[in-house]
């Protein structure tokens, strides 16, 4: 009874401390709302667009996003008291390679509080009006190979030698066999040659030879030919196999069939879903062969992971949740690559550089330090990124 109270007790603090957390700013900004500039752009996991589709004239809307990064703003306005909004603007003034500056530029004539932006985009070091919080969410690429996971079994013994190469053995046999019978069938006449009994007999001592067993009087000169003959070839056999059979006893359990490194990765043929970032992968790769632009992210992930089934690239590369949940549906015959991750990339909060934005990009940025360290935030990383998660074999 007092291990079951124990236990629930300990149960009881895991449930509290997921559903609460305190940072040094708790409740700092209570009666603030800080308008949030967003694209109607999907980015999923990471951010969802939930709105209708816009123009290139359109006014900005209030709309609604989910994903990774609205889930966090979400827990962050919980803990620092402010309320927040969406106002999304056409595709043309918040696309991530045009470099938001239109957004900024806006911000700067307090039409907004803040802008989501990539911490990759090389536009922002040109507008210098804005201060930025600390990363809400980072990630990187990873890189997913194709695997074979080793059977181990009684019957594997016969593995070494594939079932033509067991053919052309027995093959050899029959042979050497049918020799005899036609030696024996010379010198003792063809009726005691094709006995049952005398094939038998043969059949076994040509065994016997193979195994190093034989204690047969080969007497004959054509005979003792025929001996040395099966001698060489049980010589070629069992050297072949105890060399096969070696080399498979010691063989991995999972043959990771790829790049096993930033080293290798250099030399492999890869895919990556991004045609428009290509130029990000290209230098870490030997060859990169992409998808076409139109389609959609599930499309170029099935199209990229049907590529390395087929053995077609010896590497799929992408941003590390996609990887993930690939590895995660398909365990049996891939597998991610521990120390192949490069080209990390972050997602921010972009605050007009006032006294507010300025108080708000450093009460974010404590906030953020202290909520990375619980279990809620780990929770929505497994959510929707994937991170935590693993194949049952890895």
């Amino acid at each position: 009874m007092a291990r079951a109270s124990r236990c629930f007790a300990n149960i009881t603090s895991l449930v509290l401390a997921a559903q609460a957390w305190k940072s040094p700013v708790h409740q700092c900004c209570v009666g603030q709302t800080l308008r949030i500039a967003m694209g109607p752009d999907t980015f999923s996991p990471y951010i969802i667009y939930n709105g209708v589709p816009m123009s290139g004239s359109q006014e900005p809307i209030e709309s609604s996003y989910t994903g990774f990064i609205p889930d966090v703003l979400d827990e962050l306005s919980k803990e620092m008291g402010f309320r927040y909004e969406y106002l999304t603007r056409p595709p043309a003034e918040m696309h991530h390679q045009s470099g938001t500056i239109a957004a900024l530029t806006q911000m700067a004539n307090r039409s907004y509080d803040a802008v989501g932006v990539f911490l990759d985009n090389p536009e922002l070091s040109r507008h210098g009006d804005f201060v930025l919080s600390c990363p809400i969410l980072s990630a990187s690429n990873l890189a997913l190979v194709g695997k074979k996971v080793q059977e181990r079994g009684t019957w594997n013994v016969f593995r070494p030698f594939a079932i033509d190469t067991w053919l052309a053995v027995m093959g050899g046999l029959l042979g050497f066999l049918l020799i005899t019978v036609a030696i024996n069938a010379e010198s003792k006449g063809l009726r005691e040659a094709s006995d049952l009994r005398t094939i038998c007999s043969i059949y076994y001592h040509i065994w016997s030879a193979v195994f190093g067993q034989d204690h047969n009087t080969w007497e004959s000169f054509p005979m003792r030919l025929l001996r040395l003959g099966l001698l060489f070839f049980s010589l070629v056999v069992m050297s072949t196999y105890t060399a096969s059979l070696a080399s498979w006893l010691v063989m991995p359990d999972i043959l990771i069939h790829g790049p096993k490194n930033m080293a290798d990765l250099l030399g492999a043929h890869a895919t990556y879903h991004d045609p428009s970032y290509a130029f990000t992968i290209e230098p870490f790769v030997g060859k990169l062969t992409l998808p076409e632009a139109g389609e959609s992210l599930e499309a170029k992930l099935e199209w990229m992971l049907k590529l390395l089934k087929e053995g077609k690239v010896d590497v799929l590369i992408t941003n590390d949740s996609p990887v993930t949940g690939l590895w995660l549906q398909n365990c049996a015959d891939t597998q991610i690559v521990p120390s192949i991750t490069f080209s990390p990339w972050y997602w921010a909060f972009a605050l007009r550089s006032d006294e507010v934005g300025l108080k708000f990009a450093r009460d974010i940025t404590i906030a953020m330090s202290r909520f990375v360290s619980t279990s809620t935030y780990q929770a929505l990383e497994a959510r929707w990124l994937n991170r935590g998660k693993t194949c049952p074999s890895s």
